[in-house]
């Protein structure tokens, strides 16, 4: 098969003949099964080491996409935790209003006096006065002078009225004050504001007046403008004097003064 003398295409006949005689012989009785064999064992490590440096990229590349994939999935869900928790703030604030407003529907009528729900739209910015501005004016037939409580108590009074909103100065305003007297006894006294939204106080208390800490104080209504029985504050304590002859009791509003947006504004009855 190899000497010179052998042309190119005898050759390459004789080499093509011997493959198909192999490939018949293997395809027949697999004669070639063990050299396959032999053949793959002996260069699968270097298969193995020609794919590794691919594989390797390729599974980084999955593991960076992979982990963005995560990364973004972390901070939609994030984002979705806290649009929920908004909406949650927000549907307990909308359920304690919601309360309140069936509070405020469930009280007790007053003899002789309607109520006129309104709705806190602003609060003055003077640092100086503890004053509101509610939706509720001539129009809707508010008066200056009348009485704004909550469901829990008294919390002001309309000191001026627009066509279309009211002013309101809340209790705790410096210059506001308000006859009440002592549930426990009955003990009439003057309630005033100290420009704090959480504190009123009595000033000139007589020293031997019988008034505790813990005595529940409600309008007296002896000033024609606030109704008898309205709670106004708690008395928190007893203050003696030091440079003069009376005493100081200081009182917390039982009214929820700066705390909440409706109110109800007590109007007399329409005479018919």
């Amino acid at each position: 098969m190899f000497v010179r003398e052998m042309g190119l295409s005898a050759r390459f006949g004789l080499y093509v003949l011997a493959c198909l005689t192999l490939m018949a012989a293997d395809a027949r009785y697999d004669a070639l099964g063990k050299v396959r064999t032999g053949f793959n064992a002996v260069i699968h490590p270097a298969q193995q080491a020609i794919v590794w440096p691919f594989d390797f990229l390729g599974n980084a590349s999955g593991f960076f996409t992979v982990h963005s994939e995560l990364l973004h999935q972390r901070d939609q869900l994030l984002q979705e935790r806290g649009l929920l928790r908004a909406r949650l703030q927000e549907y307990q604030a909308l359920q304690a209003e919601n309360q309140r407003l069936h509070t405020l529907a469930g009280l007790p009528p007053e003899p002789g006096l309607r109520r006129v729900p309104a709705e806190i739209i602003r609060a003055e910015q003077d640092p100086f006065s503890r004053k509101v501005i509610v939706n509720r004016g001539s129009l809707h037939g508010v008066i200056a002078g009348r009485p704004v409580i909550d469901e829990a108590g008294l919390i002001g009074q309309v000191t001026q009225v627009f066509p279309a909103s009211s002013e309101v100065t809340l209790l705790t305003d410096h210059n506001q004050s308000a006859p009440v007297q002592a549930k426990r006894n009955g003990m009439r006294i003057l309630v005033s504001g100290m420009g704090s939204d959480s504190l009123l106080e009595v000033r000139y208390l007589d020293l031997h007046a019988d008034l505790k800490p813990g005595d529940i104080l409600v309008t007296s209504g002896l000033d024609g403008i606030y109704p008898p029985g309205l709670p106004v504050a708690r008395v928190l304590a007893i203050e003696l004097p030091r440079h003069n002859p009376f005493a100081r009791a200081t009182c917390q509003p039982l009214g929820g003064i700066g705390q909440h947006r409706h109110v109800v504004i007590l109007m007399p009855e329409a005479r018919s």
